[in-house]
């Protein structure tokens, strides 16, 4: 055991210094905690495993807050035997020798923090033993859940659920190991400690189960069941001690000698010592939670690492952006405000521009996110500049236009003048209603740019003058009034330029003046001509169809005169153009919308883009600094509220102890090597697949069969010289054949009886040794097997005693 735990005591020392540091606050550190209901032997046994009397003692409630208890063994070769001192962390500088003052100063400690009227804190009392007799553990003693708050003390109606929670806020971090206390004359099917192991640690794999007062157990019965873990098993399995009883401790039994008669009485027990080794006895319980909390220790080390390092860079990050508190010269504050205010601008204006800026990625942290499918910046710019009159693209303003309605319009408008010559008020009239609709549109992007502008600057002024609230305020609220300057200015030169394009009508493109400048495309379009009806074949006339035409073309010449004479009353009163003529000017009509929509797009976003957008960017930083570079103004602006004071502080106290616990990990360079023994261990205890196991019994085979082909070569290549020799050199051929063969079957042989069972090592023996291997003297010669005869040139034939050769 101390070969294998030879590393146990730095370990613990190192972890027991990063407690010191405060480090437990940050980070869950490796412990054992014992839980159980009041009265339960907690204290009792953390008396055996000490090997000294020092808790406090009495009736009901006696522990009312948490113990951590460090226990540091001794060398003996050093510290003469039975020698001990305690230390609390609260008055370090103290030694006590006399145990029964630690008593005192436990229940002195206790009253002063959790009243002396059966109060229950959660407070912890830290406590250090060194004794040549105690093992090397940190284990806390928790107070017993209670059911029912002592009457007339200061407990509360509701003792049940504090007990409860403040267990489980000590034994729900995954890394402490849990030492539940339960007595065998209870059920343990009702035990408390076993109910909240169940709920923390289902599976069992963190904790340990130990029986007390198992020597008080009702006659006939015994708690064998519950150590063979029968009922409720636990990965480290359940160990029964017997303790002090009450009157041992009324009369002051020395706990020493009360192990021995623990170990005398578990020895002499008829049930007791006839279970396995491991499951009885407070030296068990020792052991176990040694090995126990020294794997788990040492597992751990390098998770706690990196842990640290990781809350390291994010506690130096927040610090960073949170500043080092706000300078008290005027010339160092004028420096805050110029840096802050020089990296809003910068910020504002590579947002805008898209651009990315590595130095100012610290205030990204703290931006608020834009809503969900809200680009921020210049992309939310960009998108409300393309998305201008975009319903107006390739629409038709003369779709509602019937032919009759722009007829009207030109009649309307030649007035007195002499027709056939249409005026252009014509197209102004037709044409202006339209385009009046493009000024609302314009006017409105203008105030969505503005409000874009405005969205991000608060965004930005809340990440970059977080530390500061008034400063915040005060240059959001001026970097406002600069955007709504702006914006009347881009609104005044918006308005105008459409005010141009509704105004006067006028137009260089290319395609409006070759396809309607003219009108010649009036005439080109003509439609194809009419077929003409075939005559038919004349035929005579009779007298009575003669005179029945003459009539009927006197009636038709009569109707036509007088159509003739009502229709040019009708044209005299009212003039129609041609279909064409009208065709043609709604096509001008639609060309030239289209053409100033065009035109509009691309113009009005380039004056916001101007006169908005970038006369913001160039103005802000220079206003900024001008308006806030006073001296009276900077001492308001720069008042820190309380909240970032207090987070200033905390984190700068998180960072000393993260610190000062890296100090603690880097300062003994064999931790690394520990750590890395620990996995190495892992590995080896892992077990190796069944795939894995059958190779390796083949390879074992294998070998063996290789050993058995040696031994069987050597004993027939010795006989086949002794053969060689007797009747001549011609048999050595023959023999050192035969003597191959006979020793791949011995070979193959003992593969086979060294890897029978396994499938893949038959198969692997026959690639080995190719063929299934032949065992006798047939097999190889094709002969009987009582005599091999073997005929040889010049000599006659030679016949050998049966099975002499390959006996």
């Amino acid at each position: 055991m101390a070969g294998i735990y030879e590393n146990f005591r730095q370990l613990i020392t190192v972890i027991d210094e990063l407690r010191d540091v405060g480090l437990q606050k940050l980070i869950s550190l490796p412990r054992i905690v014992a839980i159980g209901t009041q009265s339960s032997g907690k204290s009792s046994l953390v008396e055996s495993i000490v090997g000294r009397d020092f808790l406090p003692r009495g009736g009901g409630v006696v522990t009312r807050r948490p113990l951590e208890l460090r226990l540091v063994h001794l060398n003996s070769q050093e510290y003469k035997e039975d020698y001990a001192w305690a230390v609390f962390d609260k008055i370090s500088d103290k030694k006590f020798t006399n145990f029964e003052e630690v008593r005192q100063e436990i229940e002195r400690q206790t009253d002063e923090v959790a009243g002396s009227n059966k109060g229950i804190c959660d407070d912890p009392i830290v406590l250090t033993i060194y004794a040549t007799d105690a093992p090397d553990l940190t284990m806390v003693d928790l107070p017993g859940i209670t059911r029912v708050p002592v009457k007339g003390s200061d407990q509360r109606e509701d003792i049940e659920t504090l007990t409860r929670d403040m267990t489980r806020r000590y034994i729900d971090d995954p890394r402490t190991v849990i030492l539940a206390v339960l007595p065998a004359n209870q059920d343990v099917s009702v035990s408390d400690a076993l109910q909240l192991v169940r709920l923390v640690d289902p599976a069992g794999i963190r904790s340990i189960g130990v029986v007390t007062k198992i020597d008080i157990m009702d006659q006939g019965t015994d708690a064998s069941q519950i150590l063979r873990g029968e009922d409720i098993p636990l990965k480290h399995g359940y160990v029964g001690v017997k303790m002090r009883s009450q009157q041992d401790i009324i009369d002051k039994k020395p706990v020493k000698k009360a192990l021995s008669e623990e170990k005398d009485w578990f020895d002499n027990h008829r049930i007791y010592n006839k279970l396995p080794p491991g499951m009885v006895g407070t030296k068990t319980l020792i052991d176990k939670l040694t090995a126990i909390l020294f794997r788990n220790v040492r597992r751990v080390l390098p998770e706690i690492k990196k842990e640290i390092n990781e809350k390291r860079r994010s506690v130096q990050d927040r610090l960073e952006e949170l500043g080092e508190g706000v300078p008290l010269e005027d010339n160092e504050r004028v420096q805050v405000m110029w840096t802050m205010v020089t990296d809003y601008c910068d910020m504002f204006k590579n947002t805008i521009r898209g651009k990315y800026d590595r130095k100012l990625q610290r205030y990204m942290v703290n931006l608020p996110a834009a809503g969900p499918g809200q680009p921020p910046g210049g992309a939310k710019v960009r998108g409300i500049m393309n998305d201008f009159l975009v319903d107006y693209m390739e629409a038709s303003i003369t779709a509602e236009m019937s032919d009759d309605d722009i007829d009207r319009a030109i009649r309307v408008h030649e007035g007195d003048s002499l027709p056939g010559f249409p005026s252009p008020d014509t197209f102004e009239f037709l044409a202006l209603p339209h385009l009046q609709k493009i000024s609302i549109p314009a006017v409105e992007c203008v105030h969505n740019v503005a409000s874009a502008l405005d969205v991000l600057a608060q965004r930005l002024a809340h990440a970059v003058f977080r530390r500061f609230p008034k400063m915040a305020e005060a240059c959001l609220g001026m970097t406002q009034n600069i955007i709504q300057q702006e914006k009347d200015n881009a609104r005044i030169i918006v308005e105008q330029q459409v005010a141009c394009y509704i105004g006067y009508l006028f137009t260089n493109d290319p395609s409006y003046l070759t396809e309607h400048g003219s009108m010649e495309p009036m005439y080109t379009q003509k439609a194809p001509p009419s077929p003409q009806p075939t005559e038919e074949e004349k035929k005579d006339p009779s007298a009575v169809e003669k005179a029945f035409n003459g009539a009927r073309e006197g009636a038709s010449a009569l109707a036509h005169n007088t159509r003739n004479l009502f229709k040019s009353e009708q044209q005299r009163k009212q003039q129609r153009y041609s279909g064409p003529f009208v065709t043609e000017i709604r096509k001008r009509l639609d060309a030239y919308f289209n053409i100033t929509v065009r035109n509009v797009r691309d113009s009005v976003p380039k004056a916001i883009g101007f006169y908005l957008v970038r006369a913001v960017q160039e103005k802000l930083q220079f206003e900024l600094l001008n308006a806030l570079n006073k001296k009276d103004m900077l001492a308001e602006l720069l008042g820190e509220p309380a909240h970032i004071m207090e987070e200033r502080k905390t984190l700068s106290n998180q960072l000393q102890v993260l610190q000062k616990a890296t100090a603690v990990l880097t300062r003994d360079p064999t931790l690394a090597a520990i750590a890395m023994e620990a996995e190495d261990d892992e590995i080896e205890q892992r077990p190796p697949p069944p795939a894995q196991k059958s190779q390796n019994s083949i390879s074992t085979a294998a070998k063996s069969g290789m050993q058995h082909m040696k031994a069987a070569a050597g004993q027939l290549g010795s006989e086949a010289r002794n053969i060689s020799s007797s009747i001549g050199n011609a048999v050595s051929p023959v023999v050192a054949s035969a003597a191959s063969s006979a020793a791949t079957s011995a070979a193959s042989a003992a593969v086979r009886s060294q890897v029978s069972g396994y499938p893949q090592a038959t198969a692997a023996s026959k690639d080995l040794f190719g063929a299934p291997a032949k065992s006798t003297a047939s097999d190889l010669f094709g002969e009987s097997s009582t005599t091999t005869s073997t005929r040889m040139p010049n000599k006659g034939p030679l016949t050998s005693k049966p099975g002499s050769l390959f006996e």
